[in-house]
């Protein structure tokens, strides 16, 4: 599991990309899908935290609705989804370098279509 700087790392690329805004806050978030890592353990947290999986990631900003605007959720759905492929891919591969990694996960993040994901305000 990429520590808390390479997923800050990974968030500038995507800032940089315009997938998320400059000013989004996103340590709440990578707070939340580390949470439960030291309770399952770094590798199986990804399959058993509920909140790592796109409908978990939805509910838990459901409850943030009415604390922010729906483009910062937005931002915070990408970050999260970002957080994720970022865990998979340095789990299922290896890489030289960290940037390797970032680039990497940029690719599969856009092949999944996660750029043109949205959290819409029910």
């Amino acid at each position: 599991m990429p520590n808390r700087m390479v997923h800050l790392k990974f968030d500038e690329y995507l800032k940089e990309h315009g997938i998320i805004y400059g000013y989004t806050y996103a340590d709440v978030v990578h707070d939340r899908m580390d949470r439960d890592a030291q309770y399952y353990g770094h590798w199986f947290h990804r399959e058993e935290d509920y909140y790592h999986c796109e409908e978990g990631i939805r509910e838990w900003l459901e409850k943030w609705q009415h604390l922010a605007y729906q483009e910062t959720l937005t931002d915070y759905l990408r970050v999260a989804l970002g957080h994720i492929v970022l865990d998979d891919m340095d789990f299922r591969y290896h890489y030289d370098s960290e940037e390797e990694l970032i680039k990497s996960a940029y690719r599969s993040f856009v092949q999944r279509g996660f750029h043109r994901k949205f959290f819409r305000v029910r």
